[in-house]
Formats: C-alpha cells, sequence, structure tokens
C-alpha cells in the first residue's frame, strides 16, 4: 500500500511534468568567476527564453562565441587555531591560478532544427605518463559542456535531446530541485558558473495564447556495458514539470521516478514584490541515494524534505546588489560536492563602485551551516563504500561558517586585483581561522 501511495503522488505530480526554460543556463557562463564579478545581478529565472515562447529560428544562422578566463588567487593564513606561528603560515600559502576556455557554436540550419555545441578546456591539466614512462601527455584536458539538437513538431511540440543543462530551480546558491537532473550542482561561493547537464531528451508543450507549458524528460542510461534491454530501460529516468504563470509569479510542480532510486515531487515559485524578487523550492524523497543503493525494496525509507527560501535586490544607484538564501537540507545521508544536512544559509552585498568611482568595487559574502553534527569514523567508511570520494567527505565535514571581504581595483579593462580578509569557522566552539586572500584577473573576456 505504502509503494501504491508513494507512486500515486509521483505520478499526479508528473503528470503536470514543467520546467523553467533550459535556454536561460542557469549559473551563466563558466568564465564568471565569483572572484571576478564585483557585482552580480541575480536573474529572473521568470523570464522566457526565445525558444519557450515558440519563436522561430532564423534559417541559416550560425553564431560563434567563446570566453577565456585568465587570473590568479592566493590565500595566506594569518592565524589558526591549529597554527599561530605567521611565519608558517605565509610559507604555506596556496597559489592557484585560474586559467580555461570555453567555445560554443550555434547553428540554425533551417526554421525548425538548431545544433548548438559548448565545449572547452581547463588548466591545470592532469599529468599521465605514457606507458615506457620516459614522456608525460595531458589528460582530461577537454571538457564538453553541451551537446544538443532542437526541433519542432508543428509549432505544438519542441524537443531537444543531447547534453544539456536543465534548469528546473529557482534557487541562486541552492537549489535542491535543479540536483534532480543534472550531474553537478552549483557552487555557492561561484553561483553564475553553470552546471553541468545530462544526457537526455526534452518534450515541451506550449499551451495556446499562454506561457503555461509542460516538459517531460527522458534520461537515458549512460551505461552501455553488457546491457539488455529490459536493465537499460529499468535505468532510464522519468520526469517532468508543468509551470503556471499568475501575474508576475511563476509556479512549478513535478517529479522523478527511476526503478529501484529514491523517487521525487517538487514545488517551485518565484516573483517579486515592490520590486525585491522572492523565489522558492520543495523537494520531496521517498528515501536516500546510499538507503535505495543499500536495499532496493520499497520498505523501511525515510521520507527527507529539502526546502530553500530566497530574495534578490538591486539599486541601480548606488549600483548595490543583495542576495540572501536559506536552504534546509534535510538529506544528511548522502554526500554533496557543496551542501552538507541541516540549516544552510548564503548572502552576498557586492558593490559596482566605491567612492563614486567605478575603477574601486567590493563584494562581501557569507555562508553558513548551523546545526551540523560531526560523522563518526563508522558513518564515514559507509560513505565510502557508497562511493563518496575524499572531496565529498570533506564538503560534509566542511566549516560552520565562512565569510569574505573583497576590495577590487581595475586601473585598466583588462587588469582586476583584489584583496581582503576571510574568516572561517570550522566549529563554533573554536577560534576562526583567518585568513588574507588576493586575486588578479589577467585579461581574458568573452567573444
Amino acid at each position: 500500500m505504502k509503494r501504491f501511495i508513494i507512486l500515486l503522488i509521483i505520478g499526479l505530480l508528473t503528470a503536470f511534468a514543467f520546467a523553467q526554460s533550459d535556454d536561460d543556463l542557469f549559473g551563466g557562463s563558466d568564465d564568471d568567476l565569483f572572484t571576478d564579478d564585483s557585482i552580480v545581478e541575480v536573474k529572473d529565472v521568470s523570464a522566457k527564453s526565445d525558444l519557450s515562447k515558440g519563436v522561430i529560428f532564423d534559417t541559416g544562422s550560425i553564431k560563434v562565441g567563446g570566453s577565456l578566463s585568465a587570473g590568479i588567487t592566493t590565500n595566506t593564513v594569518l592565524y589558526s587555531p591549529e597554527e599561530n606561528d605567521l611565519g608558517k603560515n605565509i610559507y604555506a600559502s596556496t597559489l592557484k591560478p585560474d586559467l580555461s576556455a570555453m567555445l560554443s557554436v550555434d547553428a540554425r540550419p533551417t526554421e525548425t532544427l538548431r545544433i548548438y555545441t559548448k565545449f572547452g578546456l581547463a588548466y591545470p591539466f592532469q599529468n599521465k605518463a605514457t606507458g615506457n614512462g620516459n614522456s608525460i601527455v595531458i589528460a582530461d584536458w577537454f571538457k564538453l559542456k553541451e551537446l544538443f539538437t532542437d526541433f519542432s513538431l508543428k509549432d505544438t511540440a519542441f524537443f531537444r535531446f543531447g547534453i544539456h543543462t536543465v534548469t528546473w530551480g529557482t534557487g541562486y546558491f541552492f537549489s535542491p530541485v535543479s540536483d534532480m537532473i543534472n550531474t553537478s550542482s552549483i557552487d555557492p561561493e561561484n553561483p553564475e558558473k553553470q552546471v553541468d547537464g545530462a544526457l537526455n531528451l526534452r518534450t515541451q508543450i506550449v499551451f495556446p495564447n499562454s506561457q503555461n507549458c509542460l516538459w517531460f524528460y527522458v534520461i537515458p542510461s549512460t551505461n552501455f556495458t553488457n546491457q539488455t534491454a529490459e536493465s537499460y530501460m529499468r535505468e532510464t529516468a522519468l520526469a517532468g514539470k508543468f509551470d503556471l504563470l499568475i501575474g508576475n509569479w511563476e509556479f512549478g510542480i513535478g517529479g522523478f521516478y527511476k526503478y529501484q532510486n529514491a523517487p521525487k515531487a517538487m514545488l517551485t515559485a518565484t516573483g517579486s514584490l515592490r520590486k525585491i524578487g522572492f523565489f522558492g523550492e520543495f523537494v520531496y524523497s521517498y528515501g536516500s541515494a546510499s538507503e535505495w543503493a543499500r536495499n532496493n525494496n520499497w520498505d523501511d525509507k525515510t521520507s527527507i524534505i529539502q526546502a530553500t527560501a530566497g530574495f534578490s535586490y538591486m539599486w541601480k544607484e548606488p549600483q548595490i546588489t543583495l542576495a540572501a538564501q536559506y536552504y534546509f537540507n534535510g538529506n544528511d545521508k548522502d554526500p554533496s560536492a557543496y551542501v552538507i544536512g541541516g540549516h544552510n544559509i548564503a548572502a552576498l552585498l557586492s558593490f559596482g563602485k566605491l567612492f563614486n568611482n567605478n575603477d574601486f568595487t567590493a563584494s562581501i559574502f557569507a555562508i553558513g551551516n548551523f546545526g551540523r553534527k560531526e560523522m563518526t569514523s563508522a558513518e564515514r567508511e559507509m560513505l565510502k563504500l557508497s562511493g563518496a570520494t575524499d572531496e565529498m567527505l570533506a564538503a560534509v565535514s566542511g566549516t560552520a561558517l565562512t565569510s569574505t571581504a573583497m576590495l577590487y581595483y581595475s586601473p585598466i579593462k583588462e587588469l582586476k586585483v583584489g584583496l581582503g580578509p576571510s574568516i572561517t569557522f570550522k566549529t563554533f566552539e573554536a577560534n576562526p581561522t583567518i585568513s588574507l586572500k588576493l586575486s588578479a584577473t589577467l585579461g581574458g573576456g568573452k567573444f
């Protein structure tokens, strides 16, 4: 009976399947590094793209664009509970270079056909020794971000097949809804960076004379090794979302289902009141990924709630942006790349100019977790058996609060340097670690 009720709920929600337009790629361009942008305008996630409005493509057009990001960041610990010798801390300062490039090609050979790809490479590359051990080659240097084709059926149904980012969520720093299909999560310290999408077939059905539509997704398995037709279909996931526009508010309801995996239902809302933008998400999961990996029947599963809400506001003069978001993550069983279980909060305050001078900008960013419990050794070993990497375990055991304030100076357009303190509390019971951060952006840009 429990299985029937859960399936019925997911089925009803999926029947109204809908999502926001995937053309408004969540997180924006990959070269928009957090430390390089002094002012961030949070996107109006309710805005629709040309594709979502059913606009016919320009026949024969080909657009080529790209970006290159070049910079360097240093972090020097001035004081930490583990080591308060300033000389040793300066000697142990970390240096992180950033050099990456992305190229996109957008071709529209006919009115109803679009072909798009986005790819690039980034430093540092991984060095891999050859078999004889006498030479080294560069490995993992190529990154395919997106590769898909769009086509339509009589201007009523629009299809997309390939690898692309699915922008279901409305959140800025956190988005549990976006994580339902995409293969990576938002980095709260770099929220403008585009997350990685999955291979899927998207179908969009537009309701006439409205901005309301249905979106259906088929996410096929990418495991082709010794797969039978039956096993392949079992590893294929289905998802959908319905979006309803009421005034200047957009509401979404949807679901996700995959055989012997945690089924999920979700809600989203975004809109504005008195020029303040608000957004929220809610996700219900019947069981965690680790629970279903250990036991794939429908009994003894935990009901997991994830919910987030936030707001943003921008003063055009004197160019100040404020964004804040709260996220309750009830899933403390599965490791995450950036967010741990419990109560999380992130906030950004950025200044587009200081002293009435556009050469000087600043930003203040803070992210914290409250109510976090330290993992036992047994819990860490259990997560490792579930496939958790050391990076994920480090994130799960992450800091309680981190705050960074940066002052930027740009004497010329191609050069931007930043300097500021960073304070990190690993736990609220211990003294914080105080660091000095220095960043420099050297040339680069979009074309």
